[in-house]
């Protein structure tokens, strides 16, 4: 279950970045900058700092900006294929929003200008092949270390407060070979199992 979510969320997020087009339409969005505490806060989950209901909080936050209008919290619509908004990048489910930096940042020691947010998490984006420094940097399992997937660290887990299930919050990085270059998506990815 872990490998598939993880697999499906980081896939998608990297392929999509890819192959997403910019539409005009989204430009009055994309002229707002987002402001330094808004920055701080999505850091906070890129980097697994911030609890469940932090990502819940910004979810729901972001999770009409497609049909909005408007830039909650710094954080834009990504659009589709067609040009129009969805809860999808590049038509592909799963991610919902991108945050636009003003300046780049060091996110686990790297660049980053570029934050995704997905249904499950939220991973900053980095140019290049950089996972090896990443992976190690992060402390990443190897495949098969205590059951996890390569290319994940469980941060935390404790039982929901109201359900039988549980909350796990765990650090990813996956390279993706995006056309025309490859890039690197890493942060931490909100789930209930």
């Amino acid at each position: 279950m872990i490998t598939r979510t993880l697999n499906k969320v980081l896939l998608l997020t990297g392929l999509g970045l890819a192959m997403a087009p910019t539409a005009p339409a989204a430009e009055s969005i994309r002229k707002t900058a987002p402001k330094q505490e808004d920055i701080d806060r999505a850091l906070a989950l890129v980097a697994c700092k911030a609890d469940h209901t932090a990502f819940r909080t910004l979810a729901n936050q972001v999770g009409g900006i497609a049909t909005s209008e408007r830039s909650p919290a710094g954080w834009q619509p990504i659009p589709g294929k067609g040009g129009e908004y969805s809860n999808a990048l590049g038509d592909m489910p799963g991610v919902v929003a991108e945050m636009q930096l003003p300046a780049p940042v060091l996110v686990f020691g790297h660049p980053s200008t570029r934050l995704i947010l997905s249904r499950s998490s939220v991973v900053a984006v980095f140019d290049g092949a950089i996972i090896a420094d990443l992976s190690k940097t992060l402390s990443l399992d190897a495949a098969g270390s205590h059951g996890a997937p390569a290319g994940m660290r469980v941060v935390q887990s404790a039982p929901e407060t109201q359900g039988d299930g549980i909350h796990v919050m765990a650090l990813v990085a996956q390279r993706i070979d995006a056309d025309p270059t490859p890039i690197t998506v890493a942060g931490c990815l909100y789930f209930t199992r």
